[in-house]
C-alpha cells in the first residue's frame, strides 16, 4: 500500500502564487486562472510520489533535501518529511528569476 502525503503550502509559497497570478491577471484574467490551476494541480500530485523530482539543495536546520518540480515556466520548491508523511511547498518561482539559495525551515 502506498503512502499518501499531506501537502502543506507555506505562507511564502501562497504569496508567490498570488504574485504570479496578479502579474498575469493584468494582461489576461483567464490565463492567470489557468496558470494557478495548473500549478496547484501539480502541487496536489506530490501527495502520491513526492520523491520523484530532483533534489535542488537542502535545509541546513532540518537536514532534509529540498526538491524542485518544474511546472513550466515555474519551479516549485518543496521539502518532504516522512514522519508524519508531509510535503511542505516552500516557494513557487518563475524559472527566469533568481532562484533561492537558502530555504526557511518551515
Amino acid at each position: 500500500m502506498s503512502v499518501i502525503y499531506r501537502v502543506i503550502i507555506t505562507d511564502e509559497a501562497i504569496g508567490n502564487l498570488e504574485e504570479i497570478a496578479g502579474y498575469v491577471f493584468q494582461d489576461s484574467p483567464r490565463t492567470a486562472g489557468a496558470i494557478a490551476e495548473t500549478i496547484l494541480n501539480a502541487i496536489d500530485s506530490l501527495a502520491e510520489m513526492p520523491e520523484q523530482f530532483r533534489r535542488a539543495g537542502g535545509s541546513r536546520r532540518r537536514k532534509s533535501p529540498i526538491h524542485a518540480m518544474v511546472v513550466y515556466p515555474f519551479i516549485v520548491y518543496y521539502r518532504v518529511d516522512e514522519s508524519p508523511a508531509t510535503v511542505h511547498i516552500l516557494h513557487v518561482i518563475h524559472g527566469a528569476r533568481k532562484q533561492p539559495r537558502r530555504f526557511k525551515a518551515e
